[in-house]
């Protein structure tokens, strides 16, 4: 027994390489999952990392620093001086190498029911953003829910996400991967449709949507005189600030005039001197 583990040092090699293997490996998939995202930017298919990190969370956890310790071990392999090392790290080489195979993988369903409490849209709208053209498209639906609220989130996502960000940003370097997918459309259809909506939070949320995203969706005159209206019914002291900065981050964007006079005489008539100096700049065309 003893010439099993101290001939050669291969005791402390062994279990050293074990170590090594186990924990590489863990960083090899870290990397791996960062590798992914970066690649989408650059035309890897969109969801291509969210399939990983599912297939890691489901098991792959487990399956890929077993692999690394199996492969770490079997390096080891040379170095055993007797019979009796080269079975133990067969024996180890097959264990880590067959066990994975053993763990069952089981990632989180690709089709998500749809929540039911105002909490669970709200977080499942934060998550379907960024995820994948289907999954933004998903958000349409919630954008019609009965709570203005869940709708203002909705219609904020609408304007926020991974379509929309990848065509506003594109670049000739990094040309656009969904200027002409359907989607795209479909989330213009329902922001306008929302420049009608009974809330008034959800119409500025659209409106500002559209506006802010030209490359996105064309020319939008309707959303400019929205916010335009929010400007001119700003004075109303029970009406909620935000709408007001943000029918003015509107208004410091492309220029429009009538959004530009709305920023004007809001400026002219508020006793809040921060608002009204940058009600000046959105005036003026500048941030």
């Amino acid at each position: 027994m003893r010439r099993l583990w101290s001939d050669g040092g291969f005791g402390p090699r062994l279990f050293g390489g074990l170590l090594i293997g186990f924990v590489a490996a863990l960083f090899a998939a870290t990397l791996a999952g960062w590798g992914l995202a970066l690649a989408e930017r650059v035309g890897v298919p969109a969801g291509t990392a969210e399939t990983y990190r599912a297939w890691l969370a489901g098991g792959g956890w487990l399956k890929v620093p077993m692999w690394g310790a199996g492969i770490a071990t079997l390096l080891t392999f040379p170095h055993a001086v007797n019979w009796q090392q080269r079975v133990l790290t067969a024996w180890f080489v097959f264990e880590f190498g067959v066990m994975p195979f053993l763990v069952h993988t089981t990632p989180p369903p690709a089709n998500e029911g749809t929540p039911s409490t105002a909490r669970a849209k709200t977080r499942a709208i934060l998550k379907w953003s960024y995820r994948t053209p289907e999954t933004v498209a998903r958000i349409i639906t919630l954008s019609r829910d009965v709570d203005p609220v869940v709708r203002e989130q909705a219609v904020l996502a609408l304007g926020q996400n991974v379509i929309v960000t990848d065509i506003e940003h594109a670049a000739i370097t990094r040309p656009s991967r969904f200027a002409a997918h359907p989607v795209r459309d479909s989330l213009r259809v329902r922001l306008v449709e929302c420049l009608a909506d009974p809330a008034e939070a959800v119409r500025a949320e659209a409106a500002r949507a559209l506006w802010n995203a030209p490359l996105a969706f064309g020319p939008m005159p309707a959303a400019a005189e929205t916010l335009a209206a929010v400007l001119d019914r700003a004075a109303d002291p029970a009406r909620p600030q935000r709408l007001v900065w943000l029918a003015l981050d509107a208004a410091a964007g492309a220029p429009h005039r009538s959004l530009q006079s709305a920023a004007e005489r809001f400026a002219n008539t508020t006793d809040d001197s921060d608002l009204a100096r940058y009600a000046r700049l959105a005036a003026a065309g500048r941030r």
